[in-house]
């Protein structure tokens, strides 16, 4: 049976004792407390919700904070990993690293925006639909023959059939967000990309991309709701970028209970399912602290998040934790909230970090100096020494610099 949902809900007050604990206790269940981390890049992908791969630091660092050694962050580039958690653009037409039945319903929610960029790409291009499509089928002999191919001998090889290189780059990218073709990254390292395409059916045979939309959808907001509740509407609108009523109609559709409750960061009702609910409520109060955790650039428990922010913040400025086209800072959280950020210092190849002043006592600051020797150690295992072929990376900057606060 569908469930109930809107303003018939109840709504469930939080003060703030409450708010901070249940906000502590969705952390650790992503792996965000020593005792809560997990083995696995595939379960801290599937806990998380994904990892965010816009940049190339991005899932390493991901990983290397919810895992419990250096191996499980390095296992990304191991073939068993790759095979199991794809790479998509899905929300807000952004890279997600995410586990197969998560990648496929992530690509088929999100689908119609992206193709509808890629059509008025073609119609910008001055080309015709149908020469692009002929050269997404040219595309896909020349994968189905030779295998994953980087996007520029993908690029010569169509030459070789007359097929122009803005013609082919249509083709490439029609063809990836239709889910024809997969994005794949054979780089060792965490600092280089090797950008690389083949087909979705024999890279992932498992993939389902073509989910009925409606279906995905579901599946997306139950998930989205289930690993980041409580969330308001305005939260999951900027996170997916579905509509407001793409988001109701899966929560209403879907058969768990959804609880509304208000919190101490936010007056705007916000929503949960009732069985997670009952289960903080059930925790122990060991689980009611996360401690120390350094999170990466464009972390997916930040950037899961937009109108209730201040669960993190406090009553710090955004720009303490986002730069200027809102990404979000490699930052670091003390029980959930941030007190400060930490960069890669690429010459000394080791973490650094900057407190907020005021925000961490003497012995915070000594467990936020051995986690950020723990994190250079993990850094470097997945660092490669030769300068990273910038032509290869996907646009964005390697290093992560920030603004230097106070210590």
């Amino acid at each position: 049976m569908p469930t109930a949902f809107g303003s018939e809900l109840a709504i469930h007050p939080l003060d703030d004792v409450a708010s901070q604990r249940l906000w502590n206790w969705t952390l650790r269940r992503q792996g965000l407390a020593d005792e809560a981390r997990f083995d696995s890049v595939e379960v801290i992908a599937r806990a998380s919700l994904g990892l965010h791969a816009a940049r190339l630091p991005s899932p390493f660092a991901t990983v290397a904070a919810r895992s419990t050694g250096g191996d499980v962050a390095t296992s990304l580039f191991a073939q068993p990993t790759r095979e199991r958690v794809m790479t998509v653009r899905c929300m807000r037409k952004t890279l997600h690293a995410l586990p197969l039945d998560l990648a496929s319903a992530a690509h088929a929610a999100t689908r119609h925006y992206r193709e509808r960029d890629a059509l008025r790409a073609v119609v910008n291009g001055r080309e015709r639909l149908v020469d692009v499509e002929a050269a997404g089928d040219e595309l896909a002999a020349l994968l189905e023959t030779h295998g994953p191919l980087h996007h520029r001998e993908i690029e010569d090889r169509l030459a070789q059939h007359g097929i122009s290189t803005p013609r082919a780059r249509l083709a490439l990218k029609l063809s990836w967000e239709r889910g024809d073709i997969a994005y794949l990254n054979a780089s060792d390292a965490w600092n280089r990309e090797l950008r690389t395409f083949a087909l979705t059916k024999r890279a992932y045979p498992e993939a389902d991309l073509g989910l009925d939309r409606q279906h995905a959808t579901a599946v997306l907001i139950e998930t989205y709701f289930d690993r980041y509740g409580p969330a308001s509407l305005a939260d999951a609108v900027w996170w997916s970028a579905l509509s407001r009523a793409a988001i109701t109609a899966a929560l209403a559709a879907g058969t768990r209970e959804v609880v509304a409750v208000t919190t101490s960061w936010s007056d705007q009702v916000q929503y949960m399912f009732a069985d997670r609910l009952e289960e903080f409520l059930a925790a122990e109060p060991d689980n009611h602290c996360s401690g120390v955790n350094l999170l990466a650039h464009e972390d997916v428990a930040l950037k899961a998040y937009f109108e209730t922010r201040p669960r993190y913040l406090g009553d710090l400025p955004a720009r303490r934790a986002f730069n200027q086209i809102g990404e979000a800072l490699p930052t670091v959280l003390h029980d959930g909230q941030i007190i400060g950020i930490w960069a890669w210092d690429e010459t000394g190849r080791r973490v650094t970090t900057s407190l907020v002043r005021g925000r961490a006592t003497a012995g915070i600051r000594s467990t936020v100096r051995a986690r950020a020797d723990r994190l250079t150690r993990v850094l470097r295992l997945g660092w490669t020494s030769g300068r990273p072929d910038r032509a290869l990376m996907i646009p964005g900057r390697l290093t992560l610099r920030s603004n230097q606060g106070q210590s």
